[in-house]
């Protein structure tokens, strides 16, 4: 089940830098580099024309393919089957044209700055993604313990997803010191951000998350670990937290996620612009042709 449990923290405060994907498996600013006059690389100009093999026409492909073209390179994208991957919307045939079905993802955080900048360069538009209690979402039905509960706000549902939403912020603050990551991010602090994370890794490396969840301090005080995982919080099994993406504890996975529209579009979008001669091209928005 989608949580209906709020983030700790919400990342609504534009005075504050923005929580981004950077951070301890991940310390690069792509988006800072996306974002210079320069671009993220360059080649001697004796080498452009070349051709380069692209290897996959998926979005990782395509972003790829449409980088080495800015540098002058001529990318030769090999795709066995579809332009985008698994990035696409698909009917289901005999159906309401309005029933679809998403082949790869289809929630993307705000702090996927990185893939921000290149859905706003294709002129890809997104929505707020329609997760239980969210604003996008009018209404919701809750199971729990196979009784089923239905919600337009928080204060709808039990008093116990209430608890669980206030144990589960404290044990990310008492027990994984998430406001301090989370300025360490903001101010992409690396040695910060290292720093906190070996204290985890070292405290947390051979925890379960539901281990960890029940063990805290703030769950044992509401006697809520246990409900945890059936509300939505966490993998709810004994997954350890050393096989957790980081992000959980980091603030990466922000409340207000949004769905690409036309993402199927993206590739071909990307592809539409043509080759051109081989030297750099700053202006164009896609890759070389296909093969």
């Amino acid at each position: 089940m989608t949580s209906t449990v709020p983030n700790a923290v919400e990342h609504a405060d534009e005075q504050q830098p923005p929580i981004t994907m950077f951070g301890p498996d991940f310390p690069y600013a792509y988006d800072d580099f996306l974002a210079h006059p320069a671009g993220i690389g360059q080649v001697p100009a004796t080498e452009h024309g070349t051709e380069v093999a692209v290897i996959g026409g998926g979005l990782s492909g395509i972003v790829a393919a449409y980088e080495l073209m800015k540098m002058g390179l001529k990318p030769v994208v090999y795709e066995a089957d579809q332009i985008g991957g698994r990035l696409r919307t698909v009917g289901f045939e005999g159906c309401d044209p309005s029933l679809t079905a998403e082949m790869g993802a289809m929630r993307f955080p705000p702090s996927s700055t990185a893939l921000q900048h290149y859905i706003d360069l294709v002129g890809l538009e997104t929505r707020p993604f329609p997760n239980p209690l969210a604003e996008a979402t009018p209404s919701t039905v809750v199971d729990l313990k196979g009784e089923s509960h239905y919600a337009e706000t928080m204060d709808d549902l039990p008093q116990v997803y209430r608890d669980v939403a206030d144990a589960w912020a404290r044990c990310l603050e008492e027990g994984a010191d998430f406001s301090d990551m989370n300025r360490a991010l903001r101010e992409r602090d690396v040695p910060r951000i290292r720093e906190i994370w070996s204290r985890l890794v070292e405290k947390l490396d051979n925890q379960t998350f539901y281990g960890f969840l029940c063990e805290s301090e703030p769950s044992r005080r509401s006697g809520t670990g246990r409900s945890s995982g059936r509300s939505g919080s966490g993998p709810g099994d004994g997954t350890p937290i050393s096989r957790i993406p980081s992000w959980r504890f980091c603030g990466s996975s922000t409340p207000r996620p949004t769905t690409i529209t036309g993402g199927s579009s993206a590739g071909r979008s990307s592809c539409r612009s043509g080759c051109g001669s081989g030297s750099p091209r700053r202006s164009s928005t896609g890759p070389t042709g296909r093969r």
